[in-house]
Formats: structure tokens, C-alpha cells, sequence
């Protein structure tokens, strides 16, 4: 059954805001070993980890991204099972936004995606990685906590946004509505995107509202996702 519009977010809806076939940067990993990193964890107040599993992955435009997966992974073979399709799933994000994320946190266990936007990262879960793979659902995460880490601390407080939000007047999902100044960007992005990168991709009942609902706020994402290729040519080749 499909839900309202206004309750379409990341973890509620049907939707193929990006799809698996659609066009990545990706390119390859690379494993760097093991050493001590930061792995935030909602589970614990430890911060510093010992034997961190180190990948980084490379991407077509000469971007590069970390990804630090937890040793209770165990073995590189079975981190690689998170990391991949982690790495495919940043390489739809755009260049501009790549350049900015730093790495990605990878811990074993089942819990929700949140990001740090000081910081540039964002933490996943290996269970959860999972689920959101069977729900077609892991780019559009990926995504959410990317905007977060990489657009949040420029953006997110500026006055042209605030400006924009205060325009509209509505929110495009529930959860955007509770969380105005936390969540409201993220949210609004992922449609955004949708919309201005695969116009028809969305049914179109869903995209006139979206487009009836954030007028303002589309304006704004025009400025930043139009106005550069989706993946820049830097003519640096990977490196793996």
C-alpha cells in the first residue's frame, strides 16, 4: 500500500529515489591495513578503536573516500561484505559533495545510519546495510547521511535556507516537519535530487506536491546540483 505523500521519507516509503543502475563513480577499494581510528558508536562511549579495518575507496572523478570498518568484522573478506556496497552507493553522490565527506564508519550489529557534520562522516551497521540492500533503500541513506555530513555545516543554519524554509511554509515529509532544523535539508534533498536529476523518476502526484510544498527550497538545490556536472573530470585516474 502506498503511504501519504507527507509520510514519504528515507525509511518509509516505495520509492526509488536513486536506483541501483543508475550512474556511478566508482571505481575500486583499495585495503590499507589495520590502526587505531575513531569509530563513534551509538552502543558505546568508546571512541578509539585498535585494528580498525582501513579501506579507501576511489572514484572516477579522482575523489576518494575512507571507509573504517570495526574489527569485530573479524577478517577483511567479511568487512568488504559492508564496505563495498557502501563504497558503490557514495559513488551516485555528487562530486562537490564526495570531495567534502571524509570517511564512513562500519560497525557490525543493527542500528540506524546517523552522521557528524563537523566531522564530514557518517556511521552505518552491517545488519542495517542489509535491510536497506533488500529494500533498495541503501543509496538513498547513503545520500541522507551525506548531505548531513558534507552540506549541513554550510547550509543547513545559512540565512538562504532559512530564508527559503520560511518561504515554503510546509515540509515534505513527517519526519522533516518534527526535525525542521535537523532533518528538513536532508530530507528535502533526496526529493530535490530526484527530481531535478531523473525528472519522471517519481510518480507524478508525488513530485507536484513536492514541487507545490518546497518551491523555495528547490530553487536553492537548482543553485547547488545544477550548476556543476553531476561527476567533475579532475583526468586523474584511480589509484588502487
Amino acid at each position: 500500500m502506498v503511504r501519504p505523500e507527507s509520510e514519504y521519507s528515507v525509511v518509509s516509503n516505495d520509492l526509488e529515489f536513486i536506483k541501483t543502475s543508475d550512474e556511478s563513480a566508482f571505481a575500486c577499494i583499495k585495503y590499507n591495513g589495520r590502526r587505531t581510528a575513531e569509530m563513534p558508536d551509538k552502543r558505546s562511549d568508546q571512541l578509539m578503536v585498535d585494528r580498525t579495518f582501513i579501506f579507501t575507496a576511489h572514484y572516477s572523478d579522482g575523489t576518494k573516500v575512507g571507509l573504517w570498518a570495526h574489527p569485530d568484522f573479524k577478517t577483511e573478506e567479511s568487512a568488504l561484505k559492508s564496505v563495498r556496497p557502501t563504497a558503490e552507493a557514495v559513488g551516485k553522490l555528487p562530486t562537490f559533495m564526495r570531495r567534502t565527506l571524509d570517511h564512513v564508519v562500519i560497525h557490525s550489529g543493527d542500528e540506524t545510519a546517523y552522521a557528524e557534520s563537523k566531522g564530514h562522516f557518517f556511521n552505518l551497521y552491517s545488519e542495517n546495510i542489509k535491510t536497506r540492500i533488500r529494500n533498495h533503500d541503501l543509496e538513498e541513506t547513503v545520500f541522507h547521511e551525506s548531505v548531513h555530513a558534507t552540506l549541513d555545516e554550510k547550509y543547513a543554519r545559512s540565512k538562504t535556507w532559512l530564508k527559503a524554509q520560511k518561504a515554503d511554509g510546509d515540509f515534505v515529509t513527517k519526519y522533516a516537519k518534527r526535525l525542521p532544523k535537523k532533518e528538513d535539508m536532508a530530507e528535502s534533498a533526496l526529493f530535490a535530487w530526484a527530481m531535478l536529476k531523473h525528472p519522471g523518476r517519481l510518480p507524478a502526484k508525488i513530485e507536484a506536491r513536492a514541487r507545490k510544498i518546497m518551491p523555495n527550497r528547490m530553487a536553492f538545490f537548482e543553485k547547488l546540483f545544477l550548476s556543476r556536472p553531476t561527476f567533475e573530470d579532475t583526468g586523474s585516474k584511480p589509484k588502487c
